[in-house]
């Protein structure tokens, strides 16, 4: 049995091959911009710790601006990181979307690969059939 779409049926395996690793990339970017507003979180926890320690007994100027200006600095990555993440989520659904549609298109052209091979063999047992009567039904006239 030769399938006269296989080539199309190739090219959708392809596709969706391509697209589950799109799909792979993308879930990767999204767990180390994760990473990365994990790692912002503690640095910003540790630095207002050491704020909090500064700040009993002598103060000076010099250090709490500094400490002050970090923690912009820390907070400001972390909105920005945020953003980066809110996009990001956005491609891996994108990314999701397209290698469901990839998968559904795949399994189309299988099924229709199995119906056209039930089919084919539905006629070939037909005629082997039909030649299995004419087979008999000569026997019995020539008996």
């Amino acid at each position: 049995m030769s399938f006269k779409f296989q080539p199309i049926l190739n090219l959708r395996k392809h596709h969706e091959d391509h697209c589950r690793t799109r799909f792979k990339e993308e879930q990767t970017k999204l767990q180390h911009i994760d990473g990365e507003l994990s790692m912002l979180k503690a640095r910003k926890e540790r630095r207002e710790t050491e704020a909090a320690k500064m700040s009993v007994g002598t103060i000076s100027a010099e250090s709490l601006i500094s400490a002050s200006r970090y923690l912009v600095y820390l907070r400001q990555k972390q909105e920005e990181t945020k953003v980066r993440r809110t996009l990001q989520a956005g491609e891996v659904e994108a990314a999701r979307t397209t290698l469901v549609q990839a998968q559904k298109e795949r399994k189309v052209m299988e099924k229709l690969k199995e119906k056209m091979a039930r089919e084919e063999m539905e006629e070939l047992l037909r005629r082997e059939q039909k030649n299995l009567d004419e087979i008999a039904i000569n026997r019995i006239y020539h008996s």
